[in-house]
């Protein structure tokens, strides 16, 4: 009485993506030239001064939030 066993279907690959891995980042994808916008001295300027306008404030909300939290710590602690 022993028990036949299942035949295995082949699998046959009709092509189907299921997840698309065309955008991945992956070492082919490194030191690509084509990515590089050609920029003018004055143009990359602005783009350097944007960026400070735009990440100083950041950066100096989060040292005075730990100057802020240092001074409350010596006064908890004096």
């Amino acid at each position: 009485m022993k028990k036949e066993k299942k035949s295995k279907k082949a699998y046959v690959d009709d092509g189907h993506t299921i997840y698309s891995m065309e955008h991945l980042v992956g070492p082919e994808n490194y030191n690509k030239k084509e990515k590089k916008v050609p920029l003018t001295r004055k143009e990359r300027w602005t783009v350097i001064k944007a960026a400070y306008q735009t990440y100083l404030p950041i950066l100096l909300g989060i040292v005075g939030c730990f100057l802020v939290a240092i001074l409350l710590m010596y006064l908890w602690l004096k």
